[in-house]
This record gives structure tokens, C-alpha cells and sequence, in this order.
């Protein structure tokens, strides 16, 4: 039975994006898999290195190899016979070239060679696809920001009402981490792009006197660009690049979970928006779940796991060490696909998003005031000291939760209190407006670009 996560025909696609998938599947990875060997075996014949009609035999084998069944059953027939990773692919590639050319097929080149050279451009090619949904998520934050810059909420700390925000303010926290991951992708692109092709210990010792040149060949004919040396044992890239996806489905995972919270029926401040014809529940008919705040940290966990595989990689032993970089066949794909998966579900989330201005504002009243706590304390703290200014005001928060009284009145009727402010002061420091009006000015400097 096929399981219910990255393989299963049914729930794949709530682990990775079609687009995705069409990278990291089989059929996709094995035919580039047999591009970057045909680039070989022509560079190879340019180079004098294998027969030049041997070379334009290989190369056309492999760009018309039908990757049916029959092809597959061959593939894993020769690793189950053998153990090794790509002794299938050379056996069934054999019998699918001309006799003397399927004799120089995959020559001079080791498993790596070929192995990190597509992932060099399967991920290049995710990364695309990746920033085009973060990209999507930027713009829907900043519509956000825009809409609510003064929409009045409750800022929480430790689950707890602290002081009056407005959404725009929250919303321009997620804007500016999404920007800073945009950047950290753009950055770790110039470290990637890098084929391999540097043989069994990453001597060149199979391509010949020229081998520098005909590895610059190999490279730049499949637009990468050639290794200052050869990286098999340096895995430092890869791992880079795991935990760029951590910090970027974190994000999604951590905007996700603010949704979850706010969306809760006692709080009721935002909605994911409903797309077709979604089911919360199957048994309470009424439910309105909130499905991808829910999966992006699902999401955020595989990607996690994985990334800590990934970094099992780092001590390697010697020039080349199976149980390191075998793990990256199962850990880079899966957590690409994973964080790219939340990025998309982010974008949706973030484009469909329902704010409820009237229940923050709503919110922002049951506390009786105490939300505002702060403003009452700093403006007696230049009267009184910041000090003998928070014992006042607690203490009076303290009476008012005892009597059953509102802060606000509280501190509009304790002597010590109206000693030193008035009640106008005392009014103004109730007002909503007036103690978020720094969020709108934050969430302007965001939008105008600043980190």
C-alpha cells in the first residue's frame, strides 16, 4: 500500500507543488539524469576522449530513450541484482544503444558526477518556483499592511493581551521576514550553479591532460559553472540551502499559527479565506477549520527533520562517503518540495485572508482598559517615577479585578492617580488611536523598503 505522505497517489499533493514534483520524480530526474550524460558522452567525443560517432550514438540514445515501464523495471532490477545506484541505468541503457556505442556510455564519470550535477539544476530550477510564490506572499502582505495600517487590535505576549497594535503592524512584520528570505535566496544562489564532474576522488584523473577543459565544456554546455575543485565531500552548499528552506517555511509556519490563534472562535480576528467546496468537518457540519495554517506546520516540521538530516552530511569521511551524501536523495528533495509547498499554501493564505476589524476592536475593550496599563503608568512615571508608578497603577489594576470595576474607571476615580493627571490626560490615554499611532509609522517605513 502506498503511504500517505510524499508518494501516495491520493495526498501527494499536499506535500509538494506539480511543479515541484516534475523536478524531483522519477521520470523527470532520470531523463535530465540522461541529458547531462549525453552533454557528456558529446563533449567527451569533441575532446577525442571516447570515438566521435560513439559519442553521437550515446547522445541520442539517451535523448530518445522512452522512460516507460519496461524502462523502469530494468532500472531497479539492476540495483536490486547489484546494490549500486545507477548499474541499472547503465545495463538498461546498454541494451537501448548500438552495440559499440553502448560500450562508452557513462565513461570516465562516477555516480556523483552525474548525481550533483542535477541537483544543481533541480534546485535552481525550485528555486524559481519557490521565489515566484514568495513573491506572491510579498505582494499580499503588503496589501495587508496597506489596508489595515490603522486597524486597531490587541498585541498578545505570553497568550496574553499587552498592549494595542494594528494589524498593519503585524502584517508588516511578516513583510519584512518574507523580504529578508528573498534576499537570503538571491544570495545563496551565487554558491550554487555548480556542476561536478570531477571522477571517483575528484582528481579529473578520467578526463584526460585537458580535464580542466573539458569539465569548463561539460558545465557550461548544461549552464553551470565549472567547481574551483571538486565538492563531493564538501556538502556545506546543500546544507545551506536546507536550512534556507527552514527559515522560510518557519516563517510560513509562524504566520500560519498566528492565523490558527486569531481565528479561534473566543477570539474571532481573522478567517482563512474558503476556497471551493473545503469540508472542516465531516461530523460537525458547522466547522470552518483552519486547514492551511494547520498544514503549513505540518509542512515546517518535515522540512525541519530533513534540514537535520542534511546536516548529518557535513563530517564527511575521505573524498567521498555513501552515508552522507545518499541521505541528500531523500532529505533535498523532500524538503524543497515541502517548504515550496508552504510557500504556495502562504501565498494563498495571505491573498484570501479575512481580517475582522470590528471584532479586534471589539477585543481590544474586554480587558476593561488594562490593555492600556502601560500609557497609565508612563505618563505618572515622570510625576512619580517609573517605579512608584508601576506599584500605583498595579495596585489599582489589582482593586479593579477584586471589584469587578473596569481599569478605566479605576483609574479615573483612584485620588493617588487623579492627583497628577487630569481627566482629559486620563482620556487620551484610553484612546486606541492614539496610543498605535508609531505602528502606522513603522508599517509606512516597511513599505517604503527599509529592513
Amino acid at each position: 500500500m502506498t503511504g500517505w505522505s510524499f508518494g501516495s497517489r491520493v495526498y501527494r499533493s499536499a506535500w509538494a507543488t506539480p511543479a515541484l514534483r516534475a523536478i524531483f520524480d522519477d521520470a523527470p530526474r532520470t531523463r535530465r539524469w540522461l541529458e547531462i550524460l549525453a552533454v557528456l558522452a558529446e563533449v567527451q567525443g569533441e575532446f577525442g576522449l571516447i570515438p566521435a560517432d560513439a559519442a553521437r550514438a550515446v547522445a541520442a540514445a539517451c535523448r530518445q530513450a522512452e522512460l516507460n515501464e519496461a524502462f523502469f523495471a530494468e532500472f531497479e532490477a539492476g540495483y536490486l541484482a547489484t546494490g549500486h545506484s545507477t548499474a541499472g541505468l547503465i545495463e538498461a541503457m546498454r541494451r537501448r544503444s548500438p552495440e559499440a556505442a553502448g560500450e562508452w556510455f557513462y565513461f570516465g564519470a562516477t555516480v556523483q558526477d552525474v548525481t550533483d550535477t542535477w541537483l544543481m539544476l533541480a534546485l535552481g530550477e525550485a528555486r524559481a518556483l519557490l521565489l515566484a510564490d514568495l513573491e506572491r506572499a510579498i505582494a499580499a502582505a503588503m496589501r495587508l499592511c496597506r489596508e489595515h495600517r490603522d486597524t486597531a487590535m490587541a498585541g498578545r505576549t505570553h497568550g496574553q493581551q499587552g498592549l494595542p497594535i494594528t494589524f498593519g503592524f503585524k502584517a508588516a512584520g511578516w513583510l519584512a521576514e518574507l523580504r529578508r528570505h528573498r534576499r537570503r535566496f538571491g544570495e545563496s544562489a551565487a554558491r550554487m550553479g555548480v556542476g561536478q564532474l570531477c571522477g571517483g576522488v575528484g582528481s579529473l584523473s578520467a578526463l584526460g591532460p585537458r580535464g580542466l577543459d573539458v569539465q569548463h565544456a561539460f558545465c557550461q554546455r548544461l549552464g553551470l559553472r565549472p567547481p574551483a575543485i571538486s565538492w563531493t565531500a564538501s556538502r556545506d552548499v546543500i546544507v545551506e540551502w536546507a536550512h534556507l528552506l527552514v527559515l522560510a517555511a518557519g516563517t510560513a509556519d509562524r504566520i500560519g499559527h498566528e492565523v490558527y490563534s486569531l481565528q479561534r472562535d473566543e477570539i474571532g480576528e481573522l478567517s482563512e479565506g474558503v476556497a471551493g467546496d473545503q469540508i472542516g468537518s465531516i461530523t460537525m457540519p458547522h466547522k470552518r477549520n483552519p486547514e492551511i495554517s494547520e498544514h503549513l506546520g505540518a509542512l515546517s516540521r518535515v522540512v525541519r527533520a530533513n534540514a537535520g538530516a542534511l546536516a548529518e552530511s557535513l563530517p564527511h569521511d575521505h573524498e567521498r562517503d555513501g552515508r552522507s551524501w545518499k541521505i541528500e536523495w531523500h532529505a533535498t528533495p523532500e524538503a524543497t518540495m515541502a517548504a515550496g509547498k508552504a510557500l504556495s499554501l502562504l501565498a494563498s493564505l495571505l491573498e484570501r485572508l479575512e481580517v475582522h476589524g470590528d471584532r479586534m476592536r471589539r477585543n481590544l475593550q474586554i480587558s476593561g482598559g488594562k490593555i492600556y496599563s502601560e500609557a497609565v503608568m508612563l505618563a505618572l512615571a515622570g510625576k512619580l517615577g517609573k517605579q512608584s508608578a508601576h506599584r500605583l497603577v498595579h495596585r489599582v489594576a489589582g482593586e479593579a479585578a477584586r471589584q469587578g470595576r473596569s481599569f478605566h474607571q479605576a483609574i479615573a476615580g483612584d485620588p493617588g492617580i487623579c492627583a497628577h493627571l487630569s481627566a482629559a490626560e486620563i482620556g487620551r490615554l484610553f484612546d486606541a488611536e492614539l496610543q498605535t499611532a508609531q505602528c502606522g509609522a513603522l508599517v509606512d517605513r516597511v513599505l517604503g523598503g527599509a529592513e
